[in-house]
This record gives C-alpha cells, sequence and structure tokens, in this order.
C-alpha cells in the first residue's frame, strides 16, 4: 500500500551500508531512453566549427540516462512504481537483470557490465490503486526477492512520531494518529472521496 515506507526502507539499507542510491520513478511515459541514454542535440562550439563561423550549426551527443550512470558508478537503483512502467522498459530491463549482467547501447555499440556493487530494488502498489497499474509477467517477477510490506498500525504511527518528534504532547499524536487512520479507512477502504481526478486518472 502507498506510504507504508518502501522506499524509506531501502533508502535506510543505502544509507547503513555507504551505497549511493538512485531513486526512479517510472510510468506510462518512461521511454528506455530516459533510463539508458539517447543522442541529444548540442550547440557546437564556434572554436572547433569547420566554417569558423560564430554559432556553429550544432550536432548531436549521445547523453547518459540515470540508469547507465548509476550502473557506471556501481550505484544502488531504487526502481519506483515498477508496475506503471511499458513493456518495453521491462524488456529493456532485462539484461541488467539475468545471469547476462550488462546493457548493450545499440547506438554507442558498446556493452556495459554491472559492477558487483550494483543492485536494482523494485517497488509498487497493488493494482487496485489505478492510474494504469498492470500485474508484471511472473517471469520477470521471478527475477526480483519479493517482500510484501504491511500497512503501518497505530502503534506504528505513534512511535514513529513520537521519536521524531519527542516534544508532542501524546494526547496531540493520538488525535493525529486517528484522524490519519479515518481518512485512511475513507479513501482506500471505502472510496468514499478523493477517487475522481486523483494523480494516475
Amino acid at each position: 500500500s502507498p506510504g507504508v515506507g518502501k522506499t524509506s526502507l531501502i533508502s535506510a539499507f543505502a544509507a547503513a551500508s555507504g551505497h549511493r542510491l538512485v531513486r526512479i520513478n517510472l510510468s506510462e511515459q518512461t521511454d528506455i531512453s530516459d533510463l539508458l541514454g539517447s543522442d541529444l542535440p548540442m550547440h557546437d562550439d564556434p572554436s572547433t566549427s569547420v566554417s569558423g563561423r560564430s554559432g556553429g550549426q550544432g550536432s548531436f551527443k549521445w547523453c547518459d540516462g540515470v540508469l547507465l550512470q548509476a550502473i557506471k558508478r556501481g550505484d544502488w537503483v531504487l526502481l519506483d512504481e515498477l508496475n506503471l512502467a511499458s513493456q518495453s522498459v521491462l524488456e529493456g530491463l532485462n539484461s541488467c537483470l539475468d545471469h547476462r549482467a550488462n546493457v548493450f547501447i545499440p547506438e554507442l555499440g558498446l556493452k556495459f557490465a554491472c559492477p558487483s556493487t550494483f543492485r536494482i530494488f523494485a517497488a509498487q502498489n497493488p493494482l487496485a490503486q489505478g492510474g494504469g497499474r498492470k500485474g508484471l509477467p511472473k517471469s520477470f517477477l521471478n527475477r526480483f526477492t519479493k517482500v510484501c510490506v504491511d500497512a503501518l498500525t497505530p502503534d506504528d504511527l505513534r512511535s514513529i512520531v513520537a521519536s521524531r518528534f519527542p516534544t508532542l504532547p501524546s494526547s496531540l499524536v493520538d488525535r493525529m494518529v486517528a484522524f490519519n487512520n479515518s481518512i485512511q479507512v475513507d479513501v482506500v477502504e471505502k472510496g468514499e472521496y478523493g477517487q475522481m481526478g486523483s494523480p494516475w486518472e
């Protein structure tokens, strides 16, 4: 479910183990070129222009995507909202997740191996959340170790608030938790409001 701390958990693991974490939010509009890179228009330096005129005609230059940058550095990567990604993105990730452990960039004609420190984590919310979420193929999910994170209980919320804001009166914390729970029930469980015009619809 949303807001149960999936992203925070991976961030804490990365910080505790001394790894840089790169978070990538996926959506239906995410393209594999956003992750791996593409040729982008660049303005030529007049000093290197063949014609020698000010203001070159411009050219294209390869720019690494965020995932390829992370692979080169050996970072940890968190793919958030995995079940919003398109099929082409999932297929493009396969070579990073299987026995090949590399990614081939046809535009460059180069293959980049995933270093031993490189890790991919993924997080997603239930299909019932809507917004184009879809069930992922079992063959793809089998590349991950699946961990289900339960929703936070009222006691969990009280403990978090008390540790982060120890000066707040316990009576105020109780009211805050009760209000949060009532919103959770109304919106997520009963669907009484907040269903139309949500960020994903």
